[in-house]
């Protein structure tokens, strides 16, 4: 009898054990927030809400949110406890508790509310959102504005003058002016993201907003592959737009006029246009972008051959005082 019993108490023991471990993983790995809006525009003197998505919140934890204008440090506007009571840094701004969201709504936009507004929770540290950018504009001018998206491919003249090339995709003219790009390679017919370590981004903001996207892939790929390039912005009527970047259909190599050297303008209908133009670099309007991102790469793999070298180097000192022992 007392043999079951004991077993009946072991067994209750580690159920209990294995409770408190599967309470513990849980409470660690659903404890997240997130920020799903990530530009909103509006016009002096509305109203704007924020939202923050937040699973699984401690009764004794709380949701902060920042602002941070350009240039500037994070100022924090008010925190919101688990039961939806908040605590206000800043009278302009009010907690919306609805659920899992802890959101925050601001009475009256004015053009110090620029900038970007981020929620926050403790979690042994403190862990913020994607954050949420806020534009605010004269009435009227609050809606989005697609991108022109230009392409260009690799300068005839340079073709064999480097073993990499470079493949260049220009967003230009958009509202708001965030616009997120993508690369892939097509491989019979099948799309493949390229490595992030081979892209480099670039903003010009005279005398049009303009995000370059540059692709440095060896020279052979270049001239033998194609690829694709995607802008993300909200304008797009479809959120994407996209540019074949194939060597064949591409415009024969001429002498281009100044005029011909400035990205297509968009029409008056705010339909996303495209153009590809290769040929000589003349045609690409800032060439040393390429000298630019070539050096980037150029420090990211001395960076890479340093750390390898730190870490043989020591490998071999610690094999020097092993054998020194023995």
């Amino acid at each position: 009898m007392n043999h079951i019993s004991s077993h009946i108490t072991k067994r209750m023991m580690l159920i209990n054990l294995c409770t408190f471990v599967l309470i513990m993983i849980h409470g660690v790995e659903s404890l997240s927030l997130k920020q799903s809006q990530k530009v909103l525009v509006k016009q002096k003197g509305k109203s704007v809400s924020f939202k923050c998505e937040v699973t699984d919140l401690g009764s004794g934890n709380f949701v902060h949110w920042y602002h941070k204008k350009d240039g500037e440090t994070f100022k924090r506007l008010l925190y919101i406890s688990h039961s939806g009571i908040a605590t206000s840094e800043a009278n302009e701004f009010v907690s919306e508790k609805n659920g899992n969201s802890y959101g925050i709504k601001l009475k009256t936009t004015t053009d110090g509310h620029a900038g970007m507004y981020y929620c926050a929770i403790w979690d042994d540290k403190k862990v913020f959102g994607s954050g949420t950018r806020l534009y605010v504009t004269d009435q009227g001018k609050d809606k989005p504005k697609p991108p022109t998206l230009t392409g260009y491919l690799p300068s005839k003249k340079d073709e064999g003058k480097s073993a990499k090339q470079t493949l260049v995709c220009h967003a230009s003219g958009m509202f708001p002016e965030l616009v997120k790009f993508e690369w892939k390679i097509n491989n019979a017919g099948t799309l493949t993201d390229v490595s992030d370590g081979d892209v480099v981004e670039q903003k010009n903001e005279s005398p049009v907003v303009t995000v370059t996207s540059m692709l440095i892939v060896d020279k052979n790929k270049a001239q033998n592959d194609n690829y694709q390039c995607t802008v993300i912005h909200e304008g797009n009527p479809d959120g994407t737009q996209t540019l074949e970047m194939k060597k064949e259909k591409s415009k024969p190599s001429m002498e281009p006029k100044a005029a011909d050297q400035d990205p297509v303008t968009c029409p008056p209908t705010e339909v996303p246009t495209t153009d590809q133009i290769s040929g000589d670099s003349e045609q690409i309007p800032s060439m040393f972008l390429f000298v630019y991102a070539y050096g980037v790469l150029l420090m990211k793999n001395g960076l890479f051959f340093c750390v390898v070298s730190i870490f043989l180097l020591k490998r071999k000192a610690e094999r020097k005082d092993k054998s020194s022992e023995t």
